[in-house]
């Protein structure tokens, strides 16, 4: 990431941002999951719970049809939905297969159909609904939509070029922001996603789901987001810094100790599965 990508987020991070006034209007909550995520969703639950300022109608888990996720869902009042009912094929009806720099071939496949979930629009029964990652916990207020309508998106300084090239592969006449809608949550609009559907399939001649397979650069490992798509893709909106803390597993506690810990300087926590083993914690 760029020096300059940093200071231009730090400088927005420190500006004053007028109070939200939330919308009342009830949305719906959407987790794609596998069943390694079980072990963390649990404080992303209560984050979403506690600090989504809009009335939640139903939170809806999405993943593959296995026992211990049903049985999860049942005792915690979550809507399973299998995932192949979503499109009617299973993430490995992907095969998307990448090959890196150093000759390994790594499967993509259930990256990139959780992505496609996120942009489907296919869940639930509102208007909007928030999708966020299992392993990000929600430690302060958070607003979606405001109460005149607009989206909140919450930026970081993510800079990821491959993400940015994708972009100029299918729309290349979106103007993309000066920093990243890549935050591990992102509030979607129903009305607002089929037209960008539309787009996609007017500007391809494929299905929408179509043209992101068929856009992505068989070289990189990381090479869609869905996130810095409809983020850029969405006009009419309100951005905020991400203000997150990623941490090591080692730092896992429960839900009101991390608030009282982390939620003085830091909105939101985030604990990567990659970072399971790493015992330094990471400032964003």
């Amino acid at each position: 990431m760029s020096q300059l990508r940093k200071i231009r987020y730090r400088l927005f991070a420190w500006c004053r941002h007028p109070r939200l006034v939330p919308a009342q209007e009830p949305i719906d909550v959407v987790i794609p999951i596998i069943a390694k995520d079980l072990h963390i969703l649990p404080l992303c639950l209560e984050g979403v719970r506690s600090q989504v300022s809009h009335p939640i109608q139903n939170i809806y888990i999405v993943a593959p049809s296995q026992p211990e996720i049903i049985q999860f869902c049942r005792e915690r009042q979550l809507e399973f939905v299998d995932e192949q009912t979503v499109f009617g094929f299973s993430p490995s009806s992907l095969q998307l297969q990448v090959t890196l720099p150093d000759g390994r071939v790594k499967d993509r496949s259930g990256w990139l159909f959780q992505q496609l979930v996120k942009l489907s629009g296919r869940i639930g029964t509102c208007r909007h609904y928030l999708c966020i990652d299992a392993d990000h916990v929600l430690i302060r207020p958070h607003v979606f939509l405001t109460e005149a309508g607009q989206t909140v998106f919450y930026m970081s300084y993510e800079e990821h070029q491959p993400y940015y090239d994708n972009i100029r592969r299918l729309m290349p006449e979106l103007q993309l922001a000066a920093l990243s809608f890549v935050d591990h949550k992102m509030l979607f609009d129903k009305e607002q996603l089929q037209t960008l559907h539309t787009a996609l399939e007017q500007r391809t001649g494929q299905t929408w789901t179509e043209a992101i397979i068929n856009s992505y650069d068989r070289r990189c490992e990381a090479g869609f987001s869905e996130f810095e798509l409809y983020g850029n893709f969405v006009t009419e909106k309100v951005l905020r810094p991400w203000l997150q803390k990623r941490l090591p597993y080692t730092k896992l506690a429960d839900y009101e100790t991390l608030r009282r810990k982390y939620a003085s300087s830091r909105w939101s926590l985030t604990f990567p599965d990659y970072m399971r083993q790493n015992h330094n914690s990471s400032d964003e």
